[in-house]
């Protein structure tokens, strides 16, 4: 990481934190900080930006901005974690106008490809129990259990393996030949 990302970071990290103040002008004033940064390019401060909008922290509701702010921070390279679940978890659950589930997968395992648990988590669930109009493929699901563990050492992704197997015993049909 470069000198100026860290910063970044460092800086996203604590305007993160101060939007969760009990302190209204602290959140006013960490939203004006967020959405600068958001200005300038930064994928996770816009994810910030809209779910400040969605919820009123530091500002008013605008729910038409917000969603503007969250498919940016899809879009822009390197695309936010948050941003790609949130959007894609919108369209599975059907929670959008234009919700399209196929689309909605598609967010998630951008995700998860990112590494982001809570979106492989999701995905997996989303696959294994065929939520909403997709149908249920196990061996897909397994798949990206699997494929999870070989790049993270996360306890929660470790855990959904052993449940996932132990529910689906025998396995030899979901392994690869």
């Amino acid at each position: 990481m470069h000198a100026t990302e860290i910063s970044t970071n460092l800086r996203l990290a604590s305007l993160t934190k101060d939007l969760d103040s009990l302190d209204e002008r602290c959140r006013s004033n960490a939203f004006r900080d967020m959405l600068s940064l958001a200005e300038e390019g930064d994928s996770e401060a816009m994810f910030q930006v809209a779910r400040c909008l969605q919820q009123g922290i530091g500002v008013e509701v605008d729910t038409v901005v917000a969603d503007r702010w969250l498919r940016r921070s899809c879009v822009t390279s390197p695309a936010s974690r948050l941003g790609l679940y949130t959007y894609g978890m919108q369209h599975v659950m059907q929670q959008r106008p234009d919700a399209d589930p196929v689309k909605g997968i598609t967010f998630l395992e951008r995700a998860a490809s990112h590494g982001y648990v809570r979106a492989i988590l999701a995905l997996v669930d989303v696959v294994e129990n065929g939520r909403t109009d997709l149908k249920p493929d196990l061996h897909r699901a397994y798949r990206i259990l699997a494929n999870s563990l070989d790049n993270s050492s996360d306890a929660q992704l470790h855990g959904a393996y052993t449940r996932f197997v132990e529910r689906h015993t025998p396995i030899i049909n979901l392994l690869d030949s």
